[in-house]
């Protein structure tokens, strides 16, 4: 039963008892796991108010192979994020980062993951007010991307045509462009937005020009190829913030 330390950061809490815990963990050195912490909802404890979500820290713990739930030891704090718990919009969009990575994460050690994961929490907690949203969305884009579900914004997939002047459509089925021409009849996206989404999806902060269509197209997306269509809470709470 090996005790090992690793950076981690909480996607998850569920109180196991009146006193005890267990949280969903991403480490850094072994992936996603489940740790019960016992006592650290005691007021007392040198953990109560540490274990919250989002917060980021070294955790030691008891690593039994054989086992999905291992016994915390303790927990460093590194950086605490609850301020992310203060501003809806900033707790949706990290509730969707943590919910996608609790989904779909592989099970073994993912250090670009954990990078991506940690790096968007934390552009989340220094944007300012306005930059919210178009932070929000390229995090979770960023994220899609890492997680295997990148989208084919190089051009229509039909006819090659790079849709750069003209308008076309994200075919989310099939998570590719198709130009006008190739697919007509229905919502098309003019070019502007399509460069819009182009730089969303390279991770890059969209202050103006971010229409409420982008918001819906990535929620459409996730729902499709992330959570093959079911419902994730933080995402509808996400999309039910963001267009209010």
């Amino acid at each position: 039963m090996p005790i090992v330390t690793t950076r981690s950061v909480v996607l998850q809490t569920h109180p196991y008892s009146d006193t005890s815990k267990i949280l969903r963990l991403l480490t850094l050195d072994h992936g996603p796991q489940s740790v019960m912490a016992k006592g650290a909802m005691r007021p007392r404890s040198r953990l109560s108010g540490v274990l919250e979500p989002f917060a980021d820290g070294s955790a030691t713990f008891y690593l039994k192979p054989d086992r999905d739930l291992h016994t915390l030891s303790d927990f460093e704090l590194g950086t605490e994020r609850q301020a992310l718990g203060r501003d809806l919009g900033r707790y949706a969009a990290a509730s969707v980062l943590c919910e996608l990575v609790l989904r779909l994460a592989p099970a073994e050690k993912d250090p670009v993951l954990f990078d991506v994961l940690t790096q968007g929490l934390d552009a989340l907690l220094a944007a300012d007010l306005e930059h919210v949203s178009g932070t929000a969305i390229a995090a979770i884009w960023m994220l899609v991307n890492v997680l295997g579900f990148a989208p084919d914004l190089s051009g229509c997939t039909r006819c090659g045509d790079p849709i750069e002047t003209r308008g076309g459509r994200l075919d989310v089925r099939e998570g590719v462009l198709v130009c006008e021409d190739c697919l007509p009849g229905g919502t098309s996206l003019p070019a502007s937005e399509i460069h819009v989404l182009r730089r969303l999806t390279s991770g890059h902060i969209v202050v103006n020009d971010l229409s409420s269509r982008q918001l819906t197209l990535l929620v459409d997306f996730i729902r499709h190829h992330a959570a093959e269509g079911k419902m994730l809470r933080s995402l509808d709470f996400l999309l039910g913030e963001e267009l209010r």
